[in-house]
C-alpha cells in the first residue's frame, strides 16, 4: 500500500477506499467488511459507484478493533459497547446543556430580586 494516503490523512473530508481505510486502522481487509456488515462502520459515496471511509469511520474502526483486540469482544457486545458511548455523550450533552439553563436562569432570578429591592426602597 502506497504511503502517500497518509499525507492527507488529517482531512476530514476525504473519503478511502476499503483497503486504503484497513491499512490506515490497521486491520485486515475481512475485518473491515464484517465491522461494515455488522452496521458497525458506514461507508460513504464516492464518485464513479464506489464507496469509501471518512476518517471518521476510520478511527472509529481503530475502536472496534482496540475493543476487539484488547479484551476480546465480538461485534454483537462492540455494537453495545459503542452505542452505551454515543448514549453517554448525548446524556453529557444534555447535562451540559441543563446547567447552562439553571445557571441562566439564576442570574435571571439575581437580576430580579435587585430590581424589587429598588422597587421596594424606591416606595
Amino acid at each position: 500500500m502506497p504511503n502517500e494516503i497518509i499525507h492527507y490523512a488529517d482531512d476530514e473530508n476525504t473519503i478511502y477506499l476499503s483497503v486504503q481505510a484497513a491499512y490506515i486502522a490497521c486491520v485486515a481487509l475481512d475485518f473491515l467488511l464484517e465491522c461494515e456488515q455488522e452496521g458497525l462502520i458506514t461507508p460513504q459515496s464516492k464518485t464513479e459507484g464506489h464507496y469509501g471511509f471518512t476518517l471518521k469511520e476510520i478511527q472509529r474502526l481503530q475502536t472496534i478493533r482496540r475493543l476487539h483486540e484488547d479484551l476480546n469482544l465480538d461485534l454483537p457486545s462492540i455494537d453495545v459497547i459503542l452505542h452505551l458511548r454515543s448514549q453517554l455523550r448525548d446524556l453529557a450533552a444534555q447535562r451540559n446543556s441543563f446547567e447552562r439553563k439553571i445557571l441562566e436562569q439564576q442570574a435571571e432570578l439575581q437580576q430580579l430580586k435587585e430590581l424589587l429591592k429598588r422597587f421596594q426602597s424606591a416606595g
